[in-house]
């Protein structure tokens, strides 16, 4: 009985070790998985986005951002034309749809006044503040306040077919509006030509742009400092005019532009031998110039925008910067910050240039000795400098409705139906109703 009894002690007291020994390996393990857990583990960002915003760079960003931090990103993916409907009923139903997405500068005064995105005033250190290109931090700040980081962060350049302006007398480009008119009018006269330069004029956001292009050229502010419009004064008025008589007296650009939208239009002229000038977004010599895409590649080149008369003539371009923001009513807005830093800071920006080109927000990417290196070949020398040059369409609150009413005036006059005084008057008149509108309301 004394064996068995120190027997059954021994058993038992070897069972308790053998607990205690599988407690602590399941308490190591259990460490061990805390710290190889990632820091976002369990949590959804969701996105909206369009076909074209979701290049293979885009999508590859993503993944890395899933497998850094363990976040699932859900993608929404839809037409260009439903993203912005999407996001405001979204904010209409309080915002948590969406935590992050992207906004055009035209649109960010809007949802700024709405409230329907945070404030990132406590994320934007120094260095960041520091490092955003003048233009692009017009597309993510307002009233004050920081709203995004630089998504896309383009302009309009100028180009050129080079080989036809050389058969047709020219060794250089123009350099202001005069030049370009007698060099179409030259190339024109020798058959070259129909219509040399390309354009987008259909009642679309592409003839506010161009406009907003042309009166910035001659120095023409579009609104004066209390926020009343100054379009249908002075050179506001050259700049219209000179597109009327570009369609319609030069016939330097062909009627079809009245219902042509979009820069794919103008960039297809271009290869096609069918247009000697046009104005493009982002980085378009990588396209042009691609033999792969272009049959007339290697005879397209850069140069700085046609500036006006006047003393305060500029070879001025338009910006189209875009941000990326957070909805206001995220539930997750620690984790969309995060998504937002890796994806449209330095680091992402220089990584979407550098393998699909698209144009960054940060002096510290443009500086980059890579993103140098592929810009040198693409006209990155001009381009630099017209960036300084490049100026945003007008930042108002109630912008779509003031673009939709100019839309209109502006074809008014380009088709004859108004003169050009009096088409920007009742812009003038519109826009003054609409500013009375917003305020009584907001």
């Amino acid at each position: 009985m004394l064996t068995h009894s120190r027997s059954s002690q021994w058993m038992r007291l070897t069972v308790f070790i053998l607990v205690l020994a599988l407690l602590d390996a399941s308490t190591l393990t259990s460490k061990v998985a805390r710290a190889q857990a990632k820091p976002l583990d369990g949590v959804t960002i969701t996105m909206i986005n369009n076909p074209e915003g979701q290049t293979d760079t885009v999508k590859e960003l993503e993944t890395q951002f899933e497998q850094n931090t363990g976040a699932k990103l859900n993608v929404e993916v839809v037409p260009p034309e439903q993203v912005q409907p999407k996001i405001a009923a979204a904010a209409a139903a309080g915002g948590t749809q969406y935590d992050v997405f992207s906004t055009d500068i035209i649109f960010l005064p809007q949802f700024a006044a709405a409230g329907w995105i945070a404030t990132l005033d406590d994320h934007m250190t120094p260095e960041l503040q520091n490092d955003i290109l003048p233009f692009a931090k017009q597309g993510t700040f307002y009233n004050g306040h920081w709203y995004g980081l630089p998504g896309v962060a383009e302009w309009k350049n100028f180009v050129y077919n080079a080989a036809i302006l050389k058969d047709a007398g020219f060794d250089a480009p123009p350099v202001t509006w005069d030049d370009l008119v007698k060099q179409c009018t030259a190339i024109k006269a020798k058959g070259k030509v129909q219509y040399p330069l390309n354009v987008s004029w259909s009642q679309k956001e592409n003839l506010v742009v161009d406009y907003v292009a042309i009166a910035s050229a001659y120095g023409a502010p579009l609104f004066d400092s209390k926020g009343d419009p100054a379009f249908n004064k002075g050179d506001g008025v050259t700049a219209l005019q000179l597109m009327v008589d570009l369609l319609n007296k030069y016939k330097c650009v062909d009627p079809a532009a009245l219902a042509q939208s979009g820069s794919g239009a103008v960039s297809d002229a271009l290869k096609a031998g069918m247009a000697a000038y046009g104005y493009l977004w982002g980085t378009p010599l990588f396209d042009l110039n691609d033999p792969a895409k272009s049959k007339l590649a290697g005879q397209f080149k850069i140069a700085l925008a046609p500036k006006g008369t006047g003393p305060n003539a500029s070879p001025a371009t338009v910006a189209g910067p875009e941000a990326w923001v957070i909805s206001s009513g995220s539930k997750n807005k620690d984790a969309a910050w995060q998504f937002l830093k890796f994806f449209a800071g330095p680091e992402g920006a220089t990584y979407s240039f550098i393998h699909s080109g698209e144009p960054a927000g940060w002096k510290s990417v443009i500086a980059n000795p890579d993103v140098a290196a592929k810009l040198k070949d693409a006209g990155g020398d001009i381009m630099a400098q017209q960036q300084l040059t490049a100026v945003n369409r007008p930042s108002l609150p109630y912008y779509a409705e003031w673009s939709a009413a100019a839309q209109l005036e502006f074809q008014n006059a380009l088709v004859g139906k108004k003169t050009v005084q009096q088409a920007l008057d009742d812009l003038a008149t519109a826009t003054a109703a609409l500013k009375a509108k917003f305020t009584t309301t907001s």
